[in-house]
C-alpha cells in the first residue's frame, strides 16, 4: 500500500469507524459525543491529515461560488416541485416563530460547510492522491454514503427518514451520493475553492431545513420514497445528474472555443 492510500485509509477509519464506536455505546452521553465526532471527524481528519491544510484556493473564482449555490438550489427547488406536484409534500405553513426556521436553517448551513470542509477539502484531496481522480471522487462517494448509513443503522436517530425507508430507497441514496459528490467536486474545480462545494451543498439543505420548519409536509407512504425531495429519492438525483453533465458539456464547448 502506498503512502497516499494509507493516509486515506487512516481518514476513512477515523470518519467511519470512531464515531460508530461512539454512537454504538449503551451510554446516552456517549451517543450523543459520537454524534459530534461524526460532524466534525471529516473536517479535522481531512486537513489533519491532507498535505494542503485549509487551503481555500488561490485562485477562486467567486461568481462559481455563487453560481454552485444556484445551481443545486435549482435541483433542490425542482425535486420539491415535483413532490408537491404529485403529492408527496405539501405546503401548510404553521405559525412557527421566525427565529426556529432561522435556526434550522443556520444549523444546517453549518453543518453542510463542516462537512465540505471535510470532503471537498482534505478529504478529496487524500482521495485523488490515493485513486487518482476518477476512481478518487467515486470512492469518496461511498465513504460519504457509508458515513449517513453508520448512525441510520445504529438508529440515533440523525436520519430518521432513512431509518425507516425501504431498501430501494436506500440504494438510491448510495446513489444520490455518488452523483452528488461528483457534482460537487465540479463545482469546486469550477470556483477554485472548496466554498463551491460547501455553497453547493448548503443551499439545498437551508432551504428544506427551513421549509420543514415553517411546516411544509413530506409524506410518510412508503410509496412516494422516489419523490423524497432530497438524496434518497429518485428526482433529486436524476435532476443533479441533468446538473453535472450540463456543466461538462459547457466545459468542454468552452474549452473548444479558446
Amino acid at each position: 500500500m502506498t503512502f497516499a492510500r494509507l493516509r486515506f485509509a487512516v481518514f476513512v477509519v477515523i470518519v467511519l469507524a470512531l464515531p460508530a464506536g461512539l454512537m454504538a455505546a449503551s451510554d446516552p452521553q456517549l451517543v450523543d459525543l459520537g454524534k459530534l465526532v461524526m460532524i466534525l471527524s471529516p473536517a479535522v481528519a481531512g486537513l489533519a491529515l491532507s498535505a494542503e491544510r485549509w487551503k481555500r484556493g488561490s485562485g477562486a473564482f467567486w461568481a462559481w461560488v455563487v453560481g454552485a449555490a444556484a445551481i443545486t438550489l435549482l435541483v433542490a427547488l425542482g425535486a420539491l416541485g415535483v413532490a408537491v406536484a404529485v403529492g408527496a409534500a405539501s405546503f401548510r405553513l404553521q405559525d412557527t416563530p421566525l427565529d426556529a426556521v432561522i435556526g434550522s436553517a443556520g444549523g444546517s448551513a453549518v453543518t453542510s460547510v463542516l462537512e465540505e470542509l471535510g470532503w471537498a477539502g482534505g478529504g478529496l484531496t487524500l482521495a485523488i492522491a490515493a485513486w487518482g481522480r476518477r476512481w478518487g471522487v467515486m470512492i469518496l462517494g461511498l465513504v460519504w454514503a457509508a458515513w449517513h448509513l453508520v448512525p441510520v443503522a445504529l438508529k440515533v436517530g440523525l436520519f430518521p427518514y432513512l431509518e425507516a425507508a425501504p431498501p430501494l430507497m436506500i440504494a438510491a441514496f448510495i446513489a444520490s451520493c455518488l452523483i452528488y459528490r461528483e457534482l460537487l467536486t465540479l463545482l469546486k474545480e469550477r470556483s477554485g475553492t472548496w466554498l463551491g462545494a460547501a455553497a453547493g451543498h448548503a443551499a439545498p439543505n437551508v432551504l428544506l431545513a427551513g421549509l420543514l420548519a415553517a411546516g411544509v409536509g413530506l409524506s410518510d407512504r412508503p410509496e412516494d420514497w422516489p419523490f423524497f425531495p432530497a438524496p434518497g429519492g429518485l428526482v433529486f438525483p436524476l435532476l443533479a445528474l441533468a446538473a453535472l453533465l450540463a456543466l461538462r458539456r459547457s466545459g468542454k464547448v468552452a474549452a473548444q472555443r479558446v
